[in-house]
């Protein structure tokens, strides 16, 4: 519970800056394209994170990386509300991402050293729940900030975030194996090499969330609604919260599905939905129509919450560092790409094209998934 409640801090903490995205483009004079980039820098830089992160924190007190990526976050968020040219904001958000990176997969690590086989999708679940909560308020009080002061002021909660996420690193007690497993079991020994099998397919979906989030939810849907229905910074955040809220009930029923059907059929069928509920903002020319298609696209993601528990399904245990390193750098590769492409896109030929290009990525995802991902456990290959 108190790494639930810190990690649903820290979200609220980063889950705010798409809504600042109108504003930074209007202060410092540059397209969609440009602005993107505050995106990209921030996943990209965990291209190179993820990894050695990974491997660091799987030997590590995991309450002190917990502590030292919300210091590295708060240190970022600082230098990207003062920066006096727009290349200072990038190099802020290249810190955040670094921080990001220590402290999320932390997190991961945790919830899985923990879990039990049979309990693993519904406490995923609850970690997705929890960086709801986050993400909910977030562009709520982020745009409030931002609306009444400047986008400069609302990077300030986020160093109140990560400070408050360094202080409770070095109070939190390390996760307890016996809680719900067994207290006697032995370190995980070397097991060989990592198979690429048991991470392609879970690094192809996670790939496609994180496309979506970053392209549609961080980048698209901030400058939509601003440029074709009107919405300010506030109003944007209280769309995005909405969303957020219904993802709440899509995590726990994800959850659910996935103890009946598995967690590979919940993911993938996900991707679909996601992709079909994508097409819908074709459709949108007002507030209301915003709405509609906002919680069509939310309520599509009902496997979001599971992908992290189907690498360590499927991953021996002496391996989850380097697994949801890997996991998350693939995820970061669509991170990087998406802002990018959806900015250039929407710069070159329009929302509705911008639109297509997100729906047909998810689209393609769900099938390199469907052929790529395995739900039985794959012992480690030889050295």
């Amino acid at each position: 519970m108190p790494l639930l409640i810190l990690l649903a801090g820290v979200e609220l903490g980063v889950s705010f800056f798409g809504v600042l995205l109108p504003q930074i483009q209007q202060e410092f004079r540059i397209s969609a394209s440009a602005v993107a980039l505050s995106f990209s820098v921030y996943h990209g830089i965990r291209l190179f994170v993820n990894v050695p992160a990974g491997r660091w924190i799987a030997r590590s007190s995991l309450p002190i990386a917990l502590g030292l990526g919300g210091a590295i976050m708060a240190t970022g968020a600082a230098i990207a509300g003062i920066a006096p040219a727009y290349a200072v904001v990038l190099l802020g958000r290249v810190v955040m991402g670094t921080g990001s990176a220590v402290f999320f997969i932390t997190s991961q690590l945790w919830i899985s050293k923990v879990a039990t086989p049979d309990n693993k999708p519904l406490l995923f679940s609850y970690n997705q729940i929890a960086g709801l909560i986050g993400a909910a308020v977030g562009p709520v009080i982020g745009g409030a900030v931002a609306g009444l002061l400047s986008w400069r002021y609302a990077l300030g909660i986020s160093v109140i975030t990560g400070t408050i996420a360094l202080a409770a690193g070095r109070r939190m007690a390390g996760p307890i194996r016996g809680r719900m497993g067994d207290a006697s079991e032995p370190r995980p020994a070397a097991a060989g090499a990592l198979a690429l099998s048991a991470v392609l397919g879970p690094g192809v979906i996670m790939m496609a969330l994180f496309f979506f989030h970053a392209g549609m939810l961080s980048m698209l849907f901030p400058l939509f609604s601003a440029q074709k229905i009107g919405l300010g910074p506030a109003a944007i955040g209280a769309l995005l919260t909405l969303g957020t809220i219904w993802r709440f009930g899509a995590a726990l029923v994800g959850g659910r599905l996935a103890a009946w059907l598995g967690t590979r059929q919940v993911v993938i069928a996900s991707l679909a939905l996601m992709a079909a509920s994508v097409l819908t903002f074709h459709l949108v020319g007002s507030l209301g129509t915003l709405v509609v298609a906002v919680t069509l696209m939310s309520w599509a993601n009902v496997g979001g919450s599971l992908v992290v528990a189907l690498v360590t399904d499927v991953v021996p245990e002496a391996h989850w560092g380097t697994a949801l390193g890997l996991n998350r750098s693939m995820a970061d590769v669509g991170a990087v790409v998406a802002p990018i492409l959806v900015g250039h896109m929407i710069d070159r030929q329009g929302f509705g094209a911008a639109i297509t290009l997100v729906a047909a990525c998810l689209a393609g995802a769900a099938v390199l998934a469907a052929a790529f991902t395995t739900s039985r456990r794959l012992n480690a290959a030889p050295t």
